[in-house]
């Protein structure tokens, strides 16, 4: 976990992700698209991804069942995040297509002072080309200690 001084904004940054879209089955795809929608804040358009009924689960045990929730309840923690991809795992089970997503965060706390290098896990499963369930850990709340340890 790094937190960067300084005035420039990660957030004007494109990600460079450690892998490709196109080397990624359908379910995994529709995840990298979604989580691309989610970044750039196209919730409603995000929103269309998820089965009804879905739940997202994220770390303290908050869940939410529409995209617009997440960026309000996350506001008091940072600005703004963005996912850097390194890895999508999709294995095949009775329910679906269980979806990976592995990366970092980076963004920026609600101060203006940028973070990166926040260690994330997403679990998707998808099923019937929607996104039927998804849970994330992530170690914000460890970067967060951090942070106030060396103020």
């Amino acid at each position: 976990m790094n937190t960067k001084n300084g005035s420039t904004s990660l957030r004007g940054q494109p990600a460079v992700h450690a892998m490709e879209r196109a080397s990624l089955g359908e379910p995994g795809k529709l995840v990298w698209d979604f989580l691309t929608l989610f970044a750039e804040r196209r919730y409603a358009e995000a929103n269309a991804y998820l089965a009804p009924g879905c739940r997202m689960l994220f770390p303290g045990g908050i869940a939410f069942l529409d995209c617009t929730e997440l960026p309000k309840r996350a506001s008091a923690t940072y600005r703004w995040v963005k996912k850097v991809f390194e890895r999508f795992d999709e294995i095949e089970t009775a329910d679906g297509v269980v979806v990976y997503n592995f990366g970092t965060l980076r963004g920026e706390w609600p101060d203006g002072e940028p973070f990166e290098g926040v260690r994330y896990i997403d679990r998707f499963l998808v099923r019937d080309g929607k996104i039927a369930d998804q849970k994330g850990w992530n170690d914000l709340s460890i970067a967060v200690s951090a942070r106030a340890t060396r103020r």
